[in-house]
C-alpha cells in the first residue's frame, strides 16, 4: 500500500515538471518580446515670462530750483492733459531784482544813445553851415577881380575850409558816439530780456496723457513732482540670457494679468541688446528688457505674464536612426515599429521636425539595431 502511494507521488513530480517544461519552452518567446520607450510628438511647452504694464510714453518733470520757487502747479493728481498744457509755474525773486537792476540801465543807455543822437544832430547843423559859407567865399574868390582882393578872399576860404574839415571829423565822432551808444542800448535791452524771461518759468506737457502730482517732489530732487503718463500702454517684460535667443522682433504673444487672469495678443516691438545692470553678485544671470505693444488696458504697473508658444516639434538625439544617408524614426502605431523618413534641422540645441512627422503621432525613443521596419514590439509610453 505504502509503494502504491509512493509511485503516485513520484507520477504527480514528473507530470509537474512537464508541463512546467512546457511553459517555459514554449512560452518564453512571447514575454521575451522586446519591450521599448515611445512618446508622443506635440509641440513645445510655451516660454513664460514675467512683465509689467508700463505707458508706452512718459515725461518726467523734476523740480529745478535753477527756476527759483514753485509758483503753482496748475493740474491735479490724475487729471487728463493735452500736449503744450501749462503744468508747472515758477517765479524767481532773484531774478526779478537782476531785471530791475537791468531796467535802470537799459533807461540808463537809451538816454545816452538820445544825447549822442542830439549831439549828432548839432554837429550836422554845424558842418551843414560851414559848407555854405565855405561855398560863399570859394564863389567870391572866383568872381573877385582885383589881385589883392582876390589874395585876401582866398585866403579867407582855404581857413573855412579848414574850419569845414575840422566839423565834419566832429560829425564823423557823433555819429560814432551815436552808434555806440545804440549798440549799448540794444545789448542791454536784450539782457533785460533775458533776465525777464527767468522771472517766470512755464513747464509744459510735451505729450497728451494723464498727470501724477507728488508732492514728494517738492523735497526731494530725485522724485519726478510730475509724471505725465501716456494713455497708450505697453508691456516692459525681461528675458534672461539662455532664452533670449528665442525671442524675436514682430513676435506675436499672449499677455495675461496676474490680477484679473485676463489676456490680450501683443507684438514684440523690441528687444534691448544690453543687459541690466547687475545688482547682485557675478553670479547673477543677466537679463534683458524687451517691449510688447498691444492693446493693454489693465492699470500701470500691473503684472502680467508673456506666453510666447513654441509650435516646433523637437525630437531628442536617441531617438533618431541615421543609415545609408537616411534619417528616419520608428512611429508605433497598431503594435509596430513603422521606419519613417524625416527632414530635421538643428533648433535650440535640439532637432526640429521639418517634413515627414506631424503632431500626435507616437515615436519609440530608444531604438536599437535589432529594430526594424513593421516589427511587432510592446512599448512602455512616456507620456
Amino acid at each position: 500500500m505504502k509503494s502504491k502511494k509512493t509511485k503516485w507521488i513520484i507520477g504527480g513530480i514528473a507530470i509537474g515538471v512537464c508541463v512546467g517544461s512546457y511553459f517555459l519552452f514554449f512560452s518564453s518567446p512571447k514575454s521575451n518580446e522586446p519591450t521599448y520607450n515611445a512618446f508622443t510628438l506635440k509641440p513645445l511647452d510655451p516660454l513664460l515670462l514675467k512683465g509689467e504694464i508700463k505707458a508706452a510714453q512718459t515725461q518726467d518733470i523734476y523740480y529745478d530750483q535753477t527756476f527759483g520757487t514753485i509758483a503753482n502747479i496748475p493740474v491735479k493728481n490724475e487729471q487728463e492733459v493735452k500736449k503744450d498744457d501749462n503744468v508747472l509755474n515758477y517765479q524767481n525773486g532773484e531774478a526779478q531784482t537782476r531785471a530791475d537792476q537791468q531796467q535802470r540801465a537799459v533807461n540808463k543807455s537809451n538816454l545816452s544813445a538820445q544825447q549822442a543822437s542830439q549831439n549828432l544832430a548839432r554837429a550836422q547843423a554845424r558842418y551843414n553851415e560851414a559848407q555854405a559859407t565855405l561855398e560863399q567865399a570859394r564863389v567870391a574868390a572866383d568872381r573877385e577881380a582885383d589881385p589883392d582882393k582876390k589874395e585876401e578872399l582866398k585866403s579867407k576860404f582855404e581857413q573855412q575850409k579848414s574850419e569845414s574839415a575840422s566839423l565834419n571829423n566832429e560829425m564823423i565822432q557823433a555819429q560814432q558816439a551815436v552808434d555806440l551808444a545804440n549798440t549799448e542800448a540794444v545789448d542791454e535791452t536784450a539782457m533785460l530780456e533775458t533776465e525777464q524771461g527767468k522771472v517766470s518759468s512755464v513747464v509744459n506737457a510735451t505729450i497728451d496723457g494723464v498727470a501724477l502730482v507728488n508732492e514728494a517732489g517738492k523735497k526731494s530732487l530725485e522724485t519726478p513732482l510730475i509724471q505725465i503718463l501716456s494713455k497708450t500702454k505697453q508691456v516692459k517684460g525681461t528675458v534672461s540670457e539662455y532664452d533670449l535667443n528665442k525671442l524675436k522682433t514682430g513676435q506675436e504673444v499672449s499677455v495675461t494679468s496676474i490680477g484679473s487672469n485676463q489676456s490680450a495678443q501683443g507684438k514684440i516691438s523690441n528687444i534691448n541688446q544690453l543687459p541690466n545692470s547687475k545688482a547682485g553678485t557675478e553670479s547673477e544671470i543677466p537679463v534683458y528688457e524687451f517691449t510688447v505693444e498691444g492693446d493693454f488696458s489693465w492699470p500701470y504697473g500691473s503684472s502680467v505674464q508673456v506666453s510666447m508658444a513654441k509650435p516646433q516639434l523637437i525630437i531628442p538625439e536617441k531617438a533618431i536612426v541615421t543609415k545609408d544617408q537616411q534619417t528616419f524614426v520608428f512611429v508605433y502605431k497598431n503594435g509596430q515599429a513603422l521606419k519613417t523618413e524625416v527632414k530635421l534641422k538643428e533648433v535650440d540645441g535640439g532637432k526640429q521636425v521639418e517634413s515627414g512627422l506631424s503632431e500626435g503621432v507616437k515615436i519609440i525613443s530608444n531604438p536599437d539595431q535589432a529594430l526594424t521596419d513593421k516589427a511587432e514590439v510592446q512599448v512602455l509610453e512616456n507620456d
